[in-house]
This record gives C-alpha cells, sequence and structure tokens, in this order.
C-alpha cells in the first residue's frame, strides 16, 4: 500500500492529460480495453468487479488507507478524473457501473478533503462512515463505551473534549449535507456522553457515585 501512495505522490505533477490521451472514439474495442488505461510505464488504470484499480490495488482502500495527506488526494482525485475522461474518450461514457465507481470514489476523496479543509479552519475534523461518526481521528462512541467501563478523571475530560466538538458540529451554520447528514448522529452522541458525565470518576477520592436516575 504505501509503494503505490508514493507512486501516486510521485505522479502529482503529471496528472494533467498528456496531449496523447486524447484518443479518437473506439466504440469498436473490446470493453476490457475500453476499460484499460496504461498513460506511462509505471501506471495501469483497470476496472474489474465494480471496483478500479491502480496498479492492482484498489483505489478504494488507498483513499481509506492515506490519512489527510491533502497533496496525495489532490493528485488521486485528478488522476482518477483523468483515467475516466480517457475511458469517455474511446466510448465509454455508457458504462454504467464503471461511472458509477469513478463517481462514488470522486465524492469520496472530495468529502475527506473537505473534512480536512474544514478541521484546518474550525480545529474539528470528522468523518460519518458504515454507521459511525468520526472526530479527529477517534470514534466517540467506542471511547464512551470504555469510560462506561471504567470512569476515570483523564477519561472523563477527554470525554468532555469530544462532547465540545460534537457541539461545534451541532452548532455549525455550514448548510451543507455534509454537515446537515451527519447532526442527527452528532446530536445523539452529545446526549450520550452527557448522560455519562453524570457519573463521577472511580479514581477522585472522597466522593460517591449519585444513585442512578430512573431510566
Amino acid at each position: 500500500m504505501s509503494s503505490e501512495i508514493n507512486r501516486i505522490r510521485d505522479l502529482v505533477g503529471r496528472t494533467k492529460v498528456r496531449s496523447g490521451d486524447q484518443t479518437e472514439g473506439a466504440t469498436d474495442l473490446p470493453l476490457d480495453h475500453q476499460l484499460t488505461f496504461c498513460p506511462s510505464k509505471e501506471e495501469r488504470w483497470t476496472f474489474e468487479g465494480d471496483h478500479v484499480y491502480f496498479n492492482g490495488t484498489d483505489v478504494n482502500e488507498m483513499v481509506n488507507g492515506v490519512g489527510n495527506d491533502i497533496r496525495y488526494l489532490s493528485g488521486l482525485s485528478a488522476a482518477v478524473d483523468q483515467y475516466r475522461q480517457h475511458v469517455w474518450n474511446r466510448g465509454g461514457k455508457s458504462a454504467a457501473k464503471f461511472n458509477g465507481a469513478i463517481e462514488a470514489l470522486l465524492g469520496k476523496i472530495l468529502g475527506k478533503l473537505g473534512s480536512i479543509y474544514d478541521g484546518l479552519f474550525r480545529g474539528v475534523r470528522f468523518e460519518y462512515s458504515n454507521g459511525d461518526l468520526w472526530i479527529n481521528d477517534v470514534n466517540p462512541d467506542t471511547v464512551l463505551k470504555l469510560y462506561m467501563l471504567k470512569p476515570t478523571s483523564k477519561a472523563r475530560c477527554y470525554l468532555i473534549g469530544l462532547r465540545n466538538k460534537l457541539g461545534l458540529i451541532i452548532n455549525a451554520q455550514n448548510g451543507s449535507a455534509r454537515y446537515d447528514g451527519v447532526k442527527p448522529a452528532a446530536e445523539e452522541l452529545f446526549r450520550k456522553i452527557s448522560c455519562a458525565l453524570d457519573q463521577i470518576p472511580t479514581d477522585d477520592a472522597g466522593r460517591a457515585l449519585p444513585a442512578h436516575r430512573p431510566s
């Protein structure tokens, strides 16, 4: 994975469409040829089983594993779009599965870039994936469960920090679908964390746990 990431970084400066890539329409070519793109000896883009591959590596896994490298993600986005343009030039505009996979990849990359930029300006980077809300690469629900098992002062402070970040997400006046889509999950987590913080940390000497509130 790291070798493919480094290769993409090296190719970032070469993501502009080369003059030789403007291939004339080739709808008479077999579909696998239409969906194969080799812009250089070091690059091979293919589409197999509803997945896009770069040099044999699933591009979706590359996006998941890259972290918050803006330069890499930007270069990858440009390279994916270049692959799409090549396929379109060869008669692939009607390849529904290919186009759907490309759109999903570009949307995922742009969403990740948007989250990174939000983090740079707001101090909160978040992502909602598979029903889980992640804040600055931390899953608040996991932290909450650990806190419930062992409520310590240190864990309490960390949980308060996460709750404050959730508050920023909830109160953000961004007006974008990305913010609006995570607000219900953020509000639910905020409520659960607030309830959990009613417990006094067990390592606070001289203080007793309050009686449990009725559910």
